[in-house]
């Protein structure tokens, strides 16, 4: 039983998760946000917001509509655009009226319903002198947008359950009007749409459409060659991809969006205040606004028709956003100093030179045995030639060796020497007492 609650538990608390961050996201955004006071400024920022879209805002009547030329007047209109109208989170009553006047087939629509989180209604007037197309994916009349001159004065009264939810008039093409935050059911809105024609053969050619697809004569009514139309119920057949399921499912998630719109901005009453709100605290809120106005995704969804039609798309494509400067290229890498060269090697000192051996001293001459010479010094002296006394006295003597440059010794050589001539002088005497 544990084991089987782990995933449950792990579920709730990934939940709270999100919940506890989008909670913080929300305050972060809107911890110091103050609407704007001048409500002019309001107005112009949310007008350039949807001038992309081909609407403003009227702070009059506080509802939004499509302005004159928008670039839905250039995409025309087929059936195929109502049948794609689901897709795009738009659920309504679509009542085409269709009748022939001044060589021309025309085309008078009306719509009422729910367009995302906005709840309108709209009136189209289109015409074209072309056959209709014949395709695999398609066959029927498009129709193209009219010229400035064949515009109509029109008006229309919008009603939720009786109440009236905004009123509309204009010499027009295509005039709109949409409430935001409001959610509708289709059966519960009416409209009170008014035509003016140039001429009476136009307004019967009109009126003759009406009868034709089951219009009664208290469903609308005539006044010169003004027409007004009680629009409750649709007479023509809706669209396929409205379906119970499809609808149930777009209406939903419709009424969420609107709910949520009306939580997130309850502290404020008025419209742009809440449009401003919206857009710092919920800007992913505020995008599926912007994108319920008949975003252009639905009539680039069949741009193959213009192109079967015209070679080409007659509308410009949407404006590309201005690009983003380029990257600011980076300043080069300064170049790494070079290694500092390495200190030569102190030179090692040279050796000091080995003091030279000291000279040996010589050999010391070996008296002569039974002789009477001795060799001194490389001479030769016969002391039997020599007076005996006299040469005693000579080698008695102590500065000898001091007077006679016979050796350069030291002064261990020197006394050695003397020491050594002193034996021999002893040597003599034994020599010279045994004569």
């Amino acid at each position: 039983m544990i084991v089987m609650l782990i995933p449950i538990l792990i579920t709730i608390a990934v939940i709270v998760l999100i919940i506890g961050i989008f909670v913080l996201i929300w305050h972060l955004r809107t911890k110091r946000f103050q609407p704007t006071r001048d409500k002019l400024i309001q107005q112009n920022q949310i007008n350039k917001d949807l001038e992309e879209f081909g609407f403003a805002y009227d702070l009059k009547g506080d509802y939004f509509y499509s302005l004159m030329d928008c670039w839905q007047r250039e995409v025309g209109y087929c059936k195929l655009y109502d049948e794609g109208a689901p897709l795009f989170n738009m659920i309504m009553d679509c009542e085409p009226v269709t009748f022939s006047y001044g060589g021309k087939r025309w085309l008078i629509e009306l719509w009422k319903g729910q367009y995302g989180i906005t709840t309108g209604g709209e009136v189209g007037i289109y015409n074209t002198n072309r056959e209709d197309i014949d395709t695999d994916k398609f066959q029927g009349t498009f129709y193209e947008n009219i010229s400035d001159q064949e515009r109509l004065p029109i008006s229309f009264v919008l009603r939720k359950n009786g109440k009236v939810l905004m009123k509309r008039k204009d010499l027009h093409w295509w005039l709109t009007g949409f409430k935001l935050g409001e959610f509708s059911t289709t059966d519960s809105l009416t409209m009170d749409v008014k035509i003016v024609f140039p001429n009476q053969e136009m307004c019967e050619a009109f009126t003759g459409g009406l009868r034709a697809i089951g219009y009664q004569r208290k469903e609308f009514s005539v006044r010169g060659r003004r027409v007004t139309v009680h629009y409750t119920k649709p007479h023509s057949s809706q669209t396929f991809t409205r379906n119970p399921v499809q609808e149930a499912l777009v209406q939903q998630t419709n009424e969420n969006n609107c709910k949520l719109y009306e939580t997130a901005t309850r502290k404020y009453t008025d419209t742009l205040d809440k449009i401003e709100y919206l857009k710092t605290a919920m800007p992913e809120l505020y995008e599926v606004f912007l994108h319920s106005l008949y975003a252009n995704g639905l009539y680039k969804a069949f741009d193959w028709i213009r192109e079967i039609i015209f070679d080409k798309p007659s509308y410009p494509p949407k404006p590309p956003y201005e690009p983003e400067p380029p990257c600011r290229p980076k300043p080069p890498c300064f170049p790494e100093p070079p290694c500092r060269p390495k200190p030569p090697c102190r030179p090692k000192p040279p050796c000091s030179p080995e003091p030279p051996c000291r000279p040996k001293p010589p050999c010391r001459p070996k008296p002569p045995c039974c002789s009477s010479v001795c060799r001194l010094n490389d001479e030769y002296i016969d002391y039997n030639q020599m007076e005996r006394q006299d040469d005693r006295i000579i080698l008695d003597q102590e500065d000898f060796f001091d007077n006679v440059d016979l050796y350069d010794y030291n002064e261990e050589i020197y006394t050695e020497r003397r020491s050594s001539m002193k034996q021999s002088q002893e040597n003599e005497e034994d020599i010279l007492g045994g004569r």
